[in-house]
């Protein structure tokens, strides 16, 4: 179908007489363009309008929490960070402590000596090791506590 004859058919179809008629040029002051049937489509929207501006607010609602939530999360990965360089540290300064080198060095700076006496203690002999007929008491009281090694005379150096 052409376009002339869509609007031959279009034409016949709309009644020219019953739509307004349209100021000239010179009188468009004062003249109503909204006209009467406005407020109908108005309050045939308004319940839309009114759908529209709730959806409105709940996604505000729900955007404001995202925010709260990843400022939320920010804080937390930076404290975590924190933790983790604390960690670091701590892990570093007890590897320190426990260098052996680092404790004599520390020991001597405290005044700590050089031992003059060392004292050698046996093993403990497990349950039933005494020979049979020995009186477990008598035993006990017999042996020394401490067994005694060689004393200090200063010749093997100082702490290493």
């Amino acid at each position: 179908m052409s376009a002339a004859q869509w609007l031959l058919r279009a034409k016949d179809r709309v009644d020219f007489r019953r739509l307004p008629q349209l100021p000239s040029a010179g009188r468009w002051i004062g003249v109503d363009l909204a006209g009467e049937d406005g407020s109908r489509h108005t309050r045939k929207l308004l319940p839309l309008l009114a759908l529209a501006l709730i959806a409105a607010l709940g996604v505000a609602v729900l955007r404001i929490d995202l925010i709260r939530i990843r400022y939320a999360m920010a804080s937390v990965v930076e404290r975590e960070t924190e933790l983790l360089e604390e960690q670091r540290a701590l892990t570093v300064r007890r590897r320190q402590l426990r260098d052996p080198t680092e404790l004599a060095v520390q020991a001597r700076a405290r005044g700590f000596r050089p031992p003059r006496q060392v004292f050698v203690l046996r093993e403990p002999r497990p349950e039933g090791a005494l020979p049979n007929g020995v009186d477990l008491e008598m035993h006990v009281k017999a042996l020394p506590s401490v067994a005694a090694a060689p004393a200090y005379d200063g010749s093997q150096g100082d702490w290493q």
